[in-house]
């Protein structure tokens, strides 16, 4: 994958790597001064605070972006703004930015009004010693999950990343349920005649043994009730984890 050969060691050396969102929850973040994601190359950024910091006419193609993928602004093996030739001026390798010059990207001629107090470009933020708006990766494949509160009966569908661990996905119930932690969460055996599996919380769903066939059971046109993975919550009698 060209995106994975972008990344850096930075990467793999802070927690953010192992955050992942779906485009749907950058989408979420839609407001663009108040609660500006966008995702690019694999990775999602909040630029909420660098607009607020930078108003003005370079900030607004950002704020025009919120909320999407911005991926088509960047080369995937430089990770750096897309460039092209100027045909006018013969010059090599001019930024290509038909959206509108924006934060960061120097302009054609040469200027003073062109500030440079920064160390980094902001889409470089993940090479940073301590980012200030890289928020984690996107995810690279969702799937849904069904979420059973056995004492409730209460049922939930959440769309997930397929690399979130139990755990994370219990985050994301919270808002369902803010005792989830109060929970012992289970699914069926993969032989019916033995009890209920614990999942590892700190494991994947398909470490744990979920396998995502929803591509095998749309290409056979079943409805998505029969594929969707069912997760059993069992009260635990303990509401102290809230």
């Amino acid at each position: 994958d060209p995106i994975e050969e972008t990344m850096t060691l930075a990467d793999g050396m802070d927690e953010r790597t192992k955050m992942h969102f779906t485009q749907a929850e950058v989408a979420a973040h839609n407001s663009p001064y108040d609660d500006c994601w966008v995702s690019f190359l694999g990775r999602v950024y909040d630029l909420t605070k660098l607009i607020h910091d930078n108003p003005g006419e370079l900030a607004q193609p950002l704020a025009d972006a919120a909320g999407t993928d911005i991926s088509h602004w960047f080369d995937i093996k430089t990770s750096d703004v897309r460039r092209y030739m100027n045909l006018e001026t013969g010059l090599e390798e001019e930024y290509y930015t038909p959206m509108g010059r924006f934060l960061h990207v120097p302009p054609s001629d040469p200027t003073d009004d062109f500030e440079t107090d920064f160390d980094l470009p902001w889409w470089k933020d993940h090479e940073a010693e301590e980012p200030q708006y890289w928020v984690g990766m996107l995810s690279s494949k969702t799937r849904q999950v069904r979420i059973v509160n056995m004492l409730t009966k209460d049922e939930h569908t959440l769309e997930v990343c397929a690399e979130d661990t139990l755990e994370q996905i219990q985050g994301k119930y919270l808002l369902y349920n803010k005792h989830a932690a109060s929970y012992a969460w289970k699914r069926l055996p993969d032989d019916l005649d033995k009890e209920m599996v614990v999942l590892d919380m700190q494991k994947t769903l398909e470490e744990n043994g979920v396998k995502d066939e929803s591509e095998e059971y749309e290409e056979l046109g079943m409805d998505d009730d029969y594929y969707i993975p069912s997760l059993h919550l069992y009260f635990k009698d303990d509401l102290s984890v809230a």
